[in-house]
């Protein structure tokens, strides 16, 4: 009769056991708690369908928590022209902007899975032994920036190309000063923004005349290479150098496409009397519904091909 009465006593006890939801922890709202205190971890709580995704997630909004409180801080360093264009946007038409969320260590100090399916996930960053790795980085950079600042050259021009070569060195030693900055508050040399003074300085005293050989639209060539030269921080009008652009194009017919064909070439040379600094040519095929548009594609084309690939040899 007692084994009845604990059997009766026990199986509702159990089956309310079995039916009580997991509660959530607490770092899923308040990631910050007294074994990871905020002074010497950087967490972030990341969700997803899976553990995988979660993870993914935790990562994304861990570059979010660095970009963020950079943008609160960082100064954004330009080369203005007269007309207030922007060096580092026009630049980076020809670069990859170097990425160095990789070297910042990460791991998941917590999971959690509710009865839902929903997989939680909190990463951790310490502070000081990230900032360290960095640190060790951002003087290898602060080393070869250096290096390369040190190296002397007659020409004007010749520096100005060696200094911008060097601009994804000095990108990535900024960025990595600025995730220094997030975790430990330590400020380190500027060195994008000094690498922009010099060659905004250097720049200065280099003058480049556009001079543009075409029967579609030069003024529309010159203009566009003009405001180039510009924003890169060169002065315009005769002197130093010569920016000479040739430009033509032709319709190309193809009768079983419905579309419209022009071809456009495009070379250009940058020289000094009769010294090439750098010259290329272009040439593509753009179509258009109506040939009178396929020949204003391929000259915008022209143009912003051009000025990218100017900027790609100028910085080699």
């Amino acid at each position: 009769m007692r084994k009845g009465i604990l059997l009766f006593v026990l199986i509702p006890f159990l089956v309310s056991c079995m039916s009580i939801p997991s509660q959530r922890p607490a770092w899923i709202g308040r990631p910050y708690d007294g074994k990871y205190p905020e002074d010497k971890y950087l967490l972030v709580v990341g969700s997803g369908s899976s553990y995988q995704k979660a993870v993914e997630n935790a990562r994304i909004n861990l570059a979010s928590v660095f970009s963020s409180q950079v943008e609160a801080v960082t100064r954004i360093t330009t080369i203005d022209s007269s007309e207030g264009g922007s060096f580092d946007a026009l630049f980076e038409q020809g670069t990859v902007s170097s990425n160095v969320e990789d070297l910042v260590g990460s791991e998941v100090v917590s999971s959690f899975t509710d009865e839902m399916g929903q997989t939680y996930v909190r990463l951790a960053v310490e502070r000081q032994e990230s900032a360290r790795f960095l640190q060790t980085r951002l003087a290898e950079l602060t080393k070869e920036l250096a290096k390369i600042r040190s190296q002397t050259f007659a020409d004007r021009l010749e520096r100005y190309r060696f200094l911008l070569s060097a601009y994804p060195v000095a990108q990535e030693a900024g960025q990595i000063a600025d995730r220094i900055w997030v975790l430990t508050k330590e400020i380190n040399p500027d060195h994008l923004g000094a690498l922009a003074s010099e060659l905004r300085t250097l720049a200065r005293s280099i003058s480049v005349e556009v001079l543009v050989h075409s029967e579609t639209d030069p003024h529309f060539l010159k203009a566009g290479f003009e405001g180039a030269l510009q924003n890169l921080g060169f002065v315009q009008g005769g002197g130093d150098y010569a920016l000479t652009v040739t430009y033509d194009s032709e319709p190309i017919l193809f009768e079983a496409s419905p579309y419209a064909y022009e071809r456009y070439q495009l070379s250009v040379t940058l020289g000094r009397n009769d010294k090439v600094v750098r010259s290329f040519s272009l040439s593509e095929r753009i179509a258009a519904l109506h040939q009178g548009d396929a020949k204003t594609k391929a000259l915008q084309s022209a143009l912003n091909d051009g000025i990218e690939t100017l900027i790609g040899l100028l910085s080699q």
